[in-house]
């Protein structure tokens, strides 16, 4: 890549790289933010929703650290991704189960509470 200068302090125009310049040099790639290894809500969903699916959440989040420090920014963006989604699958089959065992408790109640009506 060559820079054209318009106007150098001789008035002739030069041309230089910029890899002479330094310019290149100058240019840096900002370092990426660690993701969120999303492990308390990973540990929380465990605990108080769905078990089998809060454990591959927690599986995911422990490898997040592991990835990162070992370089591997990629793998580690996709464990976090990962976590997060079994997270909330996690709390999504606890919350489903919960609506669907109410609306049965309300259901088989109105049906035994009619039956002994009539």
């Amino acid at each position: 890549m060559e820079i054209l200068d318009p106007k150098p302090a001789d008035g002739s125009t030069t041309r230089s790289s910029a890899c002479e310049t330094g310019a290149a040099a100058s240019v840096q790639k900002p370092e990426a933010k660690k993701p969120d290894n999303f492990l308390p809500w990973a540990i929380l969903s465990t605990l108080f929703c769905c078990l089998p699916f809060g454990i591959v959440a927690i599986v995911y989040s422990t490898q997040v650290d592991s990835y990162w420090f070992s370089g591997n920014r990629e793998a580690a963006f996709r464990s976090a991704k990962r976590a997060r989604t079994w997270t909330w699958v996690s709390v999504g089959v606890a919350v489903g189960c919960w609506v669907i065992y109410l609306l049965l408790a309300v259901v088989l109640g109105l049906l035994s509470w009619s039956a002994a009506g009539l």
